[in-house]
């Protein structure tokens, strides 16, 4: 067991040796620190750079990275976020190249890339040349690939295996957070013994996964394969000389020197592992990374309840951390006296048909099953997440036959409940520019975009414009130049964040420009990429700046908008550029569409959310005045609500009717409420220093008793909340303490877009010895629902955790208005007793707690 008084959150990247807790993102920012202090035991003298574009699901990835590099100033780690991910491929390229360099001060620089499967897509060209160029024997490359199966925070599902098999990137999949940082280790090391770039696929669940970790994760040499040539025993050397006869010959190193030796790495390395092998097998399972843990869960469900009841079984298990390059000789053998090979896999069936090739000329073919059964019937599904209640169903129609008397009976099923009039969206937090950025003139036709604002595509059209929907990042407005031709709409409006700008999005408004097309871009500026984390604009330039591009680029007029027209800082302002108040951005959108060709609306506001954060951490002064409603004088009519769309407007029902209110709590100071035609609001002046309350009480002075321990080996704990109000941070404090009390622990944060007012998911896996379970909790699979909200709790995907005779439900009964009520104060927030009903119709009816947790509080 840890100490507990000698445990710090650091030690997850200073320690080398014990158990840590640790988040997916955490363990891929501790992989170079691990790597270079690797290397300073072996007497090598190595640096690393890190560059790349943060997208979720690796979106707090350099955020987390520059946390970690404060704990170890002696190493020569540099990270360089890049404007966009193609330019961070390119100086991870350059990296490699210092080797060339009579000057380089190193024996090798390790480098890093990271980006979303849609910066893949975008950044293959440059991924490609520095594949090409290669890795160098004291450096070695890898790029961390974020992919985002159930398009939680994206706009597309995605699934980056195509990309990396033609771009010759070996991927490693690793399916737990301890095999983030052991995999990564690996893919630096088989760069360095082959030349090429080598790729670790990270899915959301691992990504946004928590857990114990014991280290170190590599307590052994590693297998360094080699080769000759001429001779001579061959060692990368990058280049980037990239011209005609050269890079046939530099093809065909790809594909005679650098991948053998791939293959011979993960062989020589074990990544690949046959982990049930029965003499009398029938069937064999085969599952990479993340879908394997998975398919254990599956296996599980279905009465296996370890690797000994599946060896019993004639269960074959094959898991591949290493799917590509893919070992035919190790699928061989493993299918050996088989009748039947299921592959389980998520999206296309690639490693199916590589099973399948790998087969075919055997002199006894096992039956290789994947995406269809025999008859041709769907069996696993190539859309969405592959988890194991879609796993498990699938894998019983396999077993059934020859083992009916040995599977779990299929769980009962679930009483149907009545849907919710109401669930909770992601929504603008209180105070957000957005809230105004995104008004529009009646009966505008607008192009949503990538950004926070994305959200007005869950949002009515009557305040935020006629859709015509999202495009890739960087490409938004230019699907206009399409349209425009053939449709009788004579001007769109589109929206653009200022980090979509900077990234690629200029581009787009220079081939609007180009075309003669008629429209108005919305810089929605406010210097922060809020979605992924709040991190600064990359490369950003302040608004005189912006407005001066896009003048010289061609557009017609720039107008500046913003919250402070007196104290606006105009200077270096081009001339004829306007700024005028938020309150009139209506009208300076209609003027806009009066010109001809392209201009540019820049709406200037600070991100509320980093503004108070700034506040909190004492770099921003914190307002005296405080908005009140006097309810006595308030009629409940919501107009401050329609004018600011700020969450922290909340309509209350009272005895006297319903009435709206100010939370405190979140306000965020924006004061746009007062905009609204209403005598009940007031403003007061508080004390900034004055004492808000006691502090905490001390625990021996409550006089809570001990509560009884339960004696169980494992527990599932789900706890569902509000974005923004601290549900993964109890998952943090939760599961650090249950490491430090000897338990493993593995975890999920289930976010997306919610940590934008929406709902938010944390499931926790706690369990005593044996095989650890999967990070995510599946149907009925809850042992304890913890409701920070119970609208959150209560809705399908979260409350599907519950069952009968063993969920307990822990529920915070204090109501939360959803962004839907606050400009429509009529919609009705679920009664407790219909809340109630469907977390006890899937929970355990006798062991419902309901509180008032806010007021305890």
């Amino acid at each position: 067991m840890t100490d507990l008084s000698d445990y710090r959150l650091e030690d997850r990247y200073q320690r080398s040796d014990g158990r840590v807790f640790m988040s997916g993102i955490q363990a891929l920012a501790r992989i170079p620190i691990e790597q270079l202090r690797r290397d300073r035991v072996a007497g090598r003298n190595t640096a690393a750079l890190v560059s790349g574009y943060p997208g979720s699901p690796l979106g707090g990835y350099d955020q987390e990275l520059a946390r970690a590099l404060r704990h170890v100033p002696e190493l020569a780690i540099v990270h360089r976020p890049a404007v966009n991910e193609e330019l961070g491929a390119t100086a991870v390229m350059g990296s490699q190249l210092v080797a060339t360099r009579p000057d380089a001060r190193y024996d090798g620089v390790v480098g890093i890339w990271y980006g979303k499967a849609p910066g893949l897509d975008r950044a293959t060209d440059a991924l490609r040349h520095g594949g090409f160029a290669g890795s160098s024997a004291g450096g070695g490359a890898l790029a961390l690939v974020g992919d985002d199966p159930s398009a939680k925070s994206s706009t597309m599902p995605s699934s980056s295996d195509a990309a990396l098999i033609d771009l010759h990137m070996p991927i490693l999949y690793p399916g737990t957070i301890a095999e983030c940082l052991e995999l990564g280790l690996h893919g630096i090391a088989m760069s360095r013994a082959t030349g090429l770039w080598s790729a670790l696929k990270i899915v959301t669940p691992i990504a946004d996964g928590t857990g114990s970790v014991d280290l170190p994760v590599l307590d052994h040499e590693l297998v360094i394969p080699t080769t000759e040539i001429d001779g001579q025993v061959w060692s990368p050397m990058p280049s980037a000389q990239f011209l005609g006869p050269r890079m046939v010959a530099a093809e065909q190193q790809f594909h005679e020197v650098r991948w053998p030796l791939a293959y011979r790495y993960g062989v020589d390395n074990g990544l690949n592992r046959v982990t049930v092998d029965p003499p009398e097998a029938w069937i064999g399972l085969v599952a990479t990374g993340y879908t394997y843990y998975q398919m254990l869960d599956a296996l599980r469900r279905l009465g296996f309840d370890d690797l000994d009841a599946v060896a019993a079984a004639g269960i074959r298990l094959l898991h591949l951390r290493l799917p590509v390059p893919f070992d035919r000789a190790l699928v061989a053998d493993f299918a050996r006296d088989l009748d039947e090979v299921v592959v389980v896999e998520e999206k296309n069936p690639t490693l199916e048909r590589l099973v399948r090739d790998a087969l075919y000329d055997a002199s006894v073919r096992p039956r290789v099953l994947g995406k269809r059964d025999p008859d041709g019937t769907r069996l696993l599904p190539n859309h969405g997440h592959l988890d194991a209640d879609v796993i498990a169903p699938a894998l019983r129609g396999r077993l059934e036959a020859r083992l009916a008397d040995r599977l779990a009976p299929p769980p009962p099923p679930q009483r149907e409940l009545l849907p919710l009039a109401t669930n909770r969206t992601p929504f603008f937090c209180s105070g957000c520019p957005h809230n105004w950025g995104v008004k529009v003139p009646d009966g505008a036709v607008v192009g949503a975009g990538t950004g926070c604002h994305g959200m007005t595509l869950l949002m009515d059209e009557e305040r935020v414009g006629e859709s015509i929907g999202i495009t890739a990042m960087g490409n938004e407005g230019a699907q206009w130049i399409g349209m425009e031709p053939f449709v009788d709409t004579d001007h769109v409006f589109q929206n653009f964040g200022d980090g979509t700008f900077f990234h690629s999005g200029q581009l787009a408004i220079q081939a609007a420009i180009g075309a003669g097309a008629h429209m108005t871009f919305k810089i929605l500026y406010n210097d922060t990429v809020a979605m992924t984390g709040g991190q600064d604009a990359s490369h950003s330039i302040a608004v005189p700046a912006l407005a001066g591009v896009l003048l010289g680029h061609g557009v017609t007029e720039v107008l500046i908008t913003t919250e402070d027209v007196v104290g606006y800082d105009r200077r270096g302002l081009p001339d004829g550029v306007q700024v005028w108040d938020r309150t009139r951005i209506v009208e300076a959108q209609r003027h806009l569409a009066s010109r001809p060709g392209v201009t540019v609306l820049i709406h200037d506001q600070e991100c509320a959310a980093e503004l108070r954060r700034a506040r909190r951490r004492g770099r921003a002064e914190t307002p005296s005045t405080r908005v009140v409603i006097n309810h006595r004088i308030c009629e409940g009519c919501g107009d401050c609500g329609d004018v600011s769309n700020c969450l922290s407007v909340q309509p209350q029902d009272t005895p006297l009717g319903r009435k709206t209110r100010i939370d405190q709590l979140s306000c965020n100071f924006d004061y746009s409420c007062l905009k609204g035609d209403c005598p009940a609001f007031m403003t007061v002046e508080v004390d900034p220093i004055a004492q808000t309350g006691n502090g905490f009480p001390d625990p021996d002075a409550i006089g809570i008793d001990d509560p009884p321990v339960a004696a169980v080996d494992s527990v599932a704990v789900r706890l569902a909340g509000i974005g923004g109000t601290g549900v993964v941070t109890a998952a943090q404090i939760l599961g650090t303490a249950a490491m430090l009390d000897g338990w493993s622990v593995d975890g999920v944060d289930q976010t997306g877009l919610s940590q934008k007012a929406g709902p938010v998911i944390s499931d926790l896996t706690l369990s005593r010895g044996g095989a650890r379970r999967s990070n995510a909790i599946g149907a009925g699979q809850a042992d304890v629902i913890v409701a920070f909200d119970q609208l959150v709790a209560a809705a399908d995907g979260a409350v599907a955790a519950g069952a009968h005779g063993r969920t307990a439900v822990v529920a915070a009964t204090r109501e939360t208005p959803t962004g839907a009520m606050i400009s429509k104060p009529e919609t009705p927030y679920p009664t407790p007793e219909r809340l109630a009903e469907r977390l006890t119709g899937r929970g355990d009816r006798d062991r419902y707690t309901a509180l008032d947790a806010a007021a305890l509080a």
